[in-house]
Protein backbone atom coordinates (compact mmCIF):
# COMPACT_ATOMS: atom_id res chain seq x y z
CA UNK A 1 0.00 0.00 0.00
CA UNK A 2 1.27 3.50 -1.08
CA UNK A 3 1.61 6.55 1.37
CA UNK A 4 -0.97 8.91 1.50
CA UNK A 5 -0.12 11.62 -1.62
CA UNK A 6 -1.17 14.42 0.53
CA UNK A 7 1.30 13.26 3.57
CA UNK A 8 3.99 12.72 1.18
CA UNK A 9 3.61 16.57 0.27
CA UNK A 10 2.62 17.98 3.20
CA UNK A 11 6.09 16.13 4.76
CA UNK A 12 7.80 17.74 1.69
CA UNK A 13 7.10 21.37 2.33
CA UNK A 14 7.37 20.74 6.31
CA UNK A 15 10.74 19.80 5.38
CA UNK A 16 11.64 22.92 3.40
CA UNK A 17 9.74 24.82 6.60
CA UNK A 18 6.26 25.65 5.51
CA UNK A 19 4.66 26.04 9.13
CA UNK A 20 0.61 25.82 7.79
CA UNK A 21 2.24 22.04 6.33
CA UNK A 22 3.10 21.56 9.80
CA UNK A 23 0.01 22.85 11.08
CA UNK A 24 -2.23 20.64 8.42
CA UNK A 25 -0.26 17.21 9.68
CA UNK A 26 -1.22 17.87 13.15
CA UNK A 27 -5.12 18.68 12.68
CA UNK A 28 -5.08 15.74 10.20
CA UNK A 29 -3.22 13.17 12.67
CA UNK A 30 -3.89 14.73 15.98
CA UNK A 31 -7.07 13.24 17.25
CA UNK A 32 -6.18 9.75 16.06
CA UNK A 33 -3.13 9.91 17.92
CA UNK A 34 -4.64 10.31 21.19
CA UNK A 35 -7.38 8.04 20.38
CA UNK A 36 -4.63 5.28 19.66
CA UNK A 37 -2.17 6.32 22.92
CA UNK A 38 -5.25 6.25 24.69
CA UNK A 39 -5.33 2.88 25.60
CA UNK A 40 -1.37 2.48 26.02
CA UNK A 41 -1.75 5.27 28.66
CA UNK A 42 -4.87 4.48 30.22
CA UNK A 43 -5.14 8.30 31.44
CA UNK A 44 -6.35 10.85 28.76
CA UNK A 45 -3.98 13.58 30.47
CA UNK A 46 -1.20 11.66 29.58
CA UNK A 47 -2.09 10.44 26.55
CA UNK A 48 -2.82 14.39 25.64
CA UNK A 49 0.70 14.93 27.03
CA UNK A 50 2.34 12.17 24.64
CA UNK A 51 0.65 13.06 21.54
CA UNK A 52 2.12 16.68 22.20
CA UNK A 53 5.47 15.22 22.97
CA UNK A 54 5.10 12.95 19.72
CA UNK A 55 4.20 16.31 17.62
CA UNK A 56 7.48 18.13 19.17
CA UNK A 57 9.53 15.03 18.30
CA UNK A 58 7.61 15.03 15.08
CA UNK A 59 9.01 18.49 13.95
CA UNK A 60 12.58 17.49 15.29
CA UNK A 61 13.07 14.44 13.30
CA UNK A 62 10.88 15.09 10.10
CA UNK A 63 14.07 14.78 7.54
CA UNK A 64 14.38 11.33 9.31
CA UNK A 65 11.26 10.31 7.81
CA UNK A 66 10.98 8.37 4.36
CA UNK A 67 8.37 9.34 2.19
CA UNK A 68 7.61 6.10 0.69
CA UNK A 69 6.24 5.59 4.50
CA UNK A 70 2.97 5.92 5.58
CA UNK A 71 3.46 9.15 7.85
CA UNK A 72 0.72 7.52 10.32
CA UNK A 73 2.74 4.69 10.73
CA UNK A 74 6.32 6.43 11.54
CA UNK A 75 3.93 8.79 13.89
CA UNK A 76 2.98 6.07 15.81
CA UNK A 77 5.85 4.48 16.37
CA UNK A 78 7.39 7.84 17.76
CA UNK A 79 4.18 8.31 20.19
CA UNK A 80 4.40 4.71 20.91
CA UNK A 81 7.99 4.76 22.18
CA UNK A 82 7.43 7.82 23.73
CA UNK A 83 4.33 6.72 26.06
CA UNK A 84 6.50 3.27 26.92
CA UNK A 85 9.44 5.52 28.22
CA UNK A 86 7.23 7.64 30.37
CA UNK A 87 5.71 4.60 31.83
CA UNK A 88 9.31 3.02 32.78
CA UNK A 89 9.90 6.53 34.34
CA UNK A 90 6.68 6.84 36.65
CA UNK A 91 5.76 4.19 39.19
CA UNK A 92 2.50 2.56 38.76
CA UNK A 93 -0.49 4.46 39.76
CA UNK A 94 -2.92 2.15 41.65
CA UNK A 95 -6.07 1.23 40.19
CA UNK A 96 -8.84 2.72 42.39
CA UNK A 97 -11.86 0.07 42.61
CA UNK A 98 -14.58 2.01 44.36
CA UNK A 99 -15.63 3.51 41.50
CA UNK A 100 -15.95 0.13 39.94
CA UNK A 101 -19.52 -1.34 39.31
CA UNK A 102 -20.07 -4.88 39.07
CA UNK A 103 -22.81 -5.46 35.93
CA UNK A 104 -25.73 -7.02 36.91
CA UNK A 105 -26.61 -10.89 35.06
CA UNK A 106 -29.68 -9.59 33.61
CA UNK A 107 -28.00 -7.34 30.91
CA UNK A 108 -28.08 -8.32 27.90
CA UNK A 109 -24.89 -8.64 26.04
CA UNK A 110 -25.20 -5.78 23.80
CA UNK A 111 -25.82 -3.58 27.46
CA UNK A 112 -23.04 -5.72 28.57
CA UNK A 113 -20.31 -4.60 25.73
CA UNK A 114 -21.42 -1.05 25.62
CA UNK A 115 -21.11 -0.36 29.20
CA UNK A 116 -17.86 1.30 30.78
CA UNK A 117 -17.31 -1.09 33.11
CA UNK A 118 -16.88 -3.41 29.86
CA UNK A 119 -14.66 -0.74 28.37
CA UNK A 120 -12.54 -0.36 31.19
CA UNK A 121 -12.15 -3.89 31.41
CA UNK A 122 -10.89 -3.86 28.33
CA UNK A 123 -8.44 -1.02 28.69
CA UNK A 124 -6.96 -2.77 31.66
CA UNK A 125 -6.32 -5.94 29.94
CA UNK A 126 -4.93 -4.04 26.87
CA UNK A 127 -2.55 -2.83 29.59
CA UNK A 128 -1.71 -6.16 31.13
CA UNK A 129 -0.74 -7.53 27.61
CA UNK A 130 3.24 -7.44 26.89
CA UNK A 131 4.24 -4.64 25.25
CA UNK A 132 4.29 -5.97 21.70
CA UNK A 133 1.10 -7.71 21.92
CA UNK A 134 -0.40 -4.24 23.11
CA UNK A 135 1.13 -2.32 19.73
CA UNK A 136 -0.37 -4.99 17.39
CA UNK A 137 -4.01 -5.11 18.94
CA UNK A 138 -3.67 -0.97 19.41
CA UNK A 139 -2.63 -1.07 15.66
CA UNK A 140 -5.02 -3.55 14.29
CA UNK A 141 -8.22 -3.45 15.92
CA UNK A 142 -8.33 0.48 17.36
CA UNK A 143 -7.10 1.67 14.40
CA UNK A 144 -7.68 -0.76 11.92
CA UNK A 145 -4.29 -1.05 9.96
CA UNK A 146 -4.11 -4.00 7.75
CA UNK A 147 -0.95 -6.64 8.28
CA UNK A 148 1.42 -4.75 6.04
CA UNK A 149 1.21 -1.56 7.23
CA UNK A 150 1.47 -2.92 11.06
CA UNK A 151 4.54 -5.21 9.74
CA UNK A 152 5.77 -1.66 7.90
CA UNK A 153 5.37 0.32 11.27
CA UNK A 154 6.82 -2.48 13.76
CA UNK A 155 9.26 -2.93 10.96
CA UNK A 156 8.67 -7.54 11.51
CA UNK A 157 7.08 -9.55 9.25
CA UNK A 158 3.74 -10.27 8.54
CA UNK A 159 4.12 -13.86 9.73
CA UNK A 160 5.34 -11.91 12.89
CA UNK A 161 2.30 -9.90 12.75
CA UNK A 162 0.02 -12.84 12.52
CA UNK A 163 1.72 -14.90 15.39
CA UNK A 164 1.67 -12.10 18.12
CA UNK A 165 -1.63 -10.90 16.67
CA UNK A 166 -2.97 -14.37 17.26
CA UNK A 167 -1.22 -14.58 20.71
CA UNK A 168 -2.86 -10.95 21.96
CA UNK A 169 -6.40 -11.87 20.88
CA UNK A 170 -5.39 -15.38 22.97
CA UNK A 171 -4.47 -13.37 25.90
CA UNK A 172 -7.42 -10.93 25.80
CA UNK A 173 -9.91 -14.21 25.94
CA UNK A 174 -8.22 -15.37 28.64
CA UNK A 175 -8.01 -11.84 30.49
CA UNK A 176 -11.99 -11.07 29.31
CA UNK A 177 -13.12 -14.67 30.38
CA UNK A 178 -15.54 -13.13 32.77
CA UNK A 179 -16.87 -11.01 30.38
CA UNK A 180 -17.05 -13.28 27.41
Amino acid sequence: MNPDPTDVTLVQAAKQGDRTALVQLVNAYQNRLYRSLLPITNNPEEALDVTQETFIQVFRKLNSFQENAHFFTWLYRIGFNIARTRQRRQRPDSIDTSQIMIPSSDLSAEMKFESNEFKLAIKTAISKLPEEHQQIIVLRELEELDYQQIADSLEISLGTVRSRLHRARSQLRELLQDWL
